[in-house]
């Protein structure tokens, strides 16, 4: 990697990303594309900042993480928003890619959200042929798009691309708000119920539904492998296995040294049952696979998040 463009580089994914990118190429040119810097949205703003970035270097590679999207029930409140946006993200981005750096290997980013409500491992042909989950169409549909639209400029420009699938990320950096994802949104309420002796810790749902989770190291290791060695379509980048939420916050109680009690409230928004990656493809492609197994990674996170609030 030589001249390297992040988008998103302004978010929890996206900064690790850039991080790790920097630390293994330390020669190389990382331009870490924010909101401010630029909005993607906005095809003429796009398109002249590309412009002026040919102008200075050849970009070798172009990271595309920037969408729009929140946890907890926002998406089905705000779907057409969601969709607007990120299909204007998602076409601009690789309508800039051709016109001005063609020679750049793309990756982009997916969720595990456009896979169906299906209680086994979705293996990537599940991509084709069936619905996402229901409440998160709009978003579904958006990366989805993005997908086709990459096979389209592949096969009439020529250009070099390839995609991976997340499940939910989680680590240091993350958003530890109580309307996060799950594993962020606990650790925060372990961690300040422990700080302020609270006697209980809320926990949506009932405990049963089970989601996979992966590490942010982790997730920036294999898009980085996927950048580099990638030449398929797309790749489930994951762990490839689910664990109950009742598990992972009886581990983040524990780590957090919380002594109260777990109280579930089944009247919350807790989504689908069961949602988890096969991730056979990447170990056959890559010979990748995540380093972290999710109770340490949950320990780092309870720690790191531990310490800020101690600098706060």
């Amino acid at each position: 990697m030589k001249n390297v463009i992040v988008t998103g580089a302004s978010g929890f994914i996206g900064k690790t990303l850039v991080a790790e990118i920097r630390k293994r190429f330390p020669a190389a040119n990382v331009v870490a594309v924010s909101s401010a810097m630029v909005d993607i949205a906005d095809e003429a703003a796009l398109f002249a900042w590309l412009d002026q970035q040919r102008a200075a270097y050849d970009c070798d590679h172009i990271i595309h993480l920037a969408a729009l999207y929140k946890a907890g029930d926002w998406p089905v409140h705000h779907p057409a928003t969601q969709f607007n946006v990120n299909l204007k993200l998602n076409v601009n981005i690789l309508e800039g890619w051709i016109r001005y750096f063609p020679k750049a290997k793309f990756t982009s980013i997916l969720s595990y959200c456009m896979y169906p409500s299906l209680p086994h491992a979705h293996p990537e042909s599940e991509l084709w042929g069936h619905e996402p989950e229901d409440y998160l169409f709009a978003y579904a549909m958006a990366k989805k798009a993005l997908l086709i639209g990459q096979r389209a400029y592949a096969q009439e420009f020529g250009g070099r691309c390839t995609s991976v699938v997340l499940p939910t990320v989680y680590g240091h950096g993350d958003s530890f708000a109580e309307n996060s994802h799950v594993v962020g949104a606990l650790i925060g309420k372990f961690v300040r119920a422990v700080r302020d002796g609270a006697p209980t810790v809320e926990v949506w749902g009932d405990g049963q539904q089970e989601r996979e989770f992966l590490f942010v190291d982790d997730a920036a290791d294999g898009i980085i492998a996927a950048a580099l060695n990638s030449d398929v379509n797309v790749l489930n980048l994951g762990m490839g296995e689910a664990w109950s939420i009742g598990q992972i916050a009886q581990w983040i109680k524990e780590a957090s040294g919380f002594q109260g009690k777990i109280v579930y409230n089944n009247d919350k928004f807790v989504g689908v049952k069961t949602r988890k990656l096969d991730v056979s493809r990447i170990k056959a492609e890559l010979g990748w696979s995540a380093r972290t197994p999710l109770k340490d990674g949950l320990k780092q996170t309870v720690d790191w998040y531990a310490a800020s609030l101690d600098q706060a």
